[in-house]
């Protein structure tokens, strides 16, 4: 047997297990992540019903805040008598994908392509609003903004991330219920306090570590053994999926803007509709004239912005945080710069 040293075979045990244990700190982050490689490391958890509803309800906090900010910039530009018509009808849009991605079934077996799909959307709509904030707004004023309305996205927010953090600690229970019994022990009533807030996930990680600590060379070896094998079977399956995804991508894409086009033209008309039902047909126009949707045409990868609700909380593979410690903006105009007259979020 390969001779391995206590304290290494721990840390890559509590390292194999935070692909399970999903931290669930308080902090609210705002960083912009990329589309690729977080969209893969978000279908790490999405192999159960509980995992995928997870990700749905954070895509769906993600285009909420937007829309939130969105709309305080919108504001902002009108009192500076600025036209505003075609953010209005982005955010328009961006209410649609987020009626969407709330009505999408996490039990579905397509609810990890609805999930990359709708994230795509609102990745591009939100690359859309920025780019014109672009032409409209300064870097001093939006951060300006930002802070101004900080406050009143974490509010708004607030329901969404109280749904979110009760699941992530369902989910983590379920997975470090089967780390427990990999190690040999089994504790509900720990994991009950958990699920219930009265234990943190640094303190279920002590724990773990201690029993580790407590076992021979040979059993820490075939525990990390096991646990590997399952990560590697996980991330075996994300890229197959995600090789599935792409097929018929374009067209799944077309189909969606066909259904939008639908409903917006049975809404009540007004120049916001107006407008945003002009630019779901341009779209459309350029995929039937064989253009790619402008801004991404892959669902793995792209210029998108941080709908991303991934944790950074260590970086984990398939790390998530609870609601409020996740990066779930999709960030309208959060990068916005150069140019003058007023700010945004």
């Amino acid at each position: 047997m390969k001779k391995i040293s206590n304290i290494f075979i721990v840390i890559m045990l509590l390292t194999s297990i935070s692909s399970f244990a999903i931290a669930d700190s308080g902090e609210d982050s705002n960083k912009d992540i990329e589309v690729d490689p977080g969209t893969e490391q978000q279908l790490g958890i999405m192999n159960n019903g509980i995992g995928a509803e997870i990700r749905l309800l954070q895509l769906e906090k993600a285009i909420e805040k937007n829309i939130i900010k969105g709309e305080d910039m919108v504001n902002y530009l009108t009192g500076l008598e600025i036209e505003t018509l075609d953010l209005e009808a982005i955010l328009a849009e961006l209410e649609l994908v987020k009626e969407e991605v709330a009505k999408a079934n996490p039990n579905s077996i397509d609810a990890v392509e609805i999930f990359v799909d709708l994230k795509h959307d609102a990745v591009n709509l939100t690359k859309d609003f920025r780019n014109i904030l672009k032409e409209l707004l300064d870097d001093e004023t939006l951060e300006q903004l930002r802070q101004r309305i900080k406050e009143m996205v974490f509010e708004q927010n607030q329901n969404l991330s109280n749904k979110i953090q009760n699941k992530i600690r369902q989910f983590n229970k379920n997975n470090l219920n089967i780390i427990f019994n990999l190690i040999g022990q089994s504790n509900e009533t720990l994991l009950s306090n958990y699920q219930n807030g009265n234990l943190s996930i640094e303190i279920i990680n002590d724990i773990i570590s201690k029993t580790v600590n407590e076992m021979s060379k040979e059993k820490k070896y075939n525990i990390f053994s096991q646990i590997k094998q399952n990560r590697i079977k996980n991330q075996i399956k994300v890229k197959i999926i995600l090789e599935n995804i792409t097929e018929n991508f374009q067209e799944r894409m077309q189909q969606r803007l066909s259904n939008r086009l639908r409903k917006s033209e049975h809404m009540l008309q007004n120049p916001i509709n107006d407008e945003m039902v002009k630019r779901i047909r341009n779209r459309i126009d350029q995929m039937n004239n064989g253009d790619e949707e402008p801004g991404n045409n892959n669902t793995s990868s792209g210029n998108g912005t941080d709908t991303n609700d991934t944790s950074n909380n260590g970086g984990n593979d398939n790390g998530l945080g609870d609601g409020n410690n996740s990066n779930d903006g999709s960030g309208s105009g959060d990068n916005g710069n150069k140019n003058q007259k007023g700010g945004s979020g």
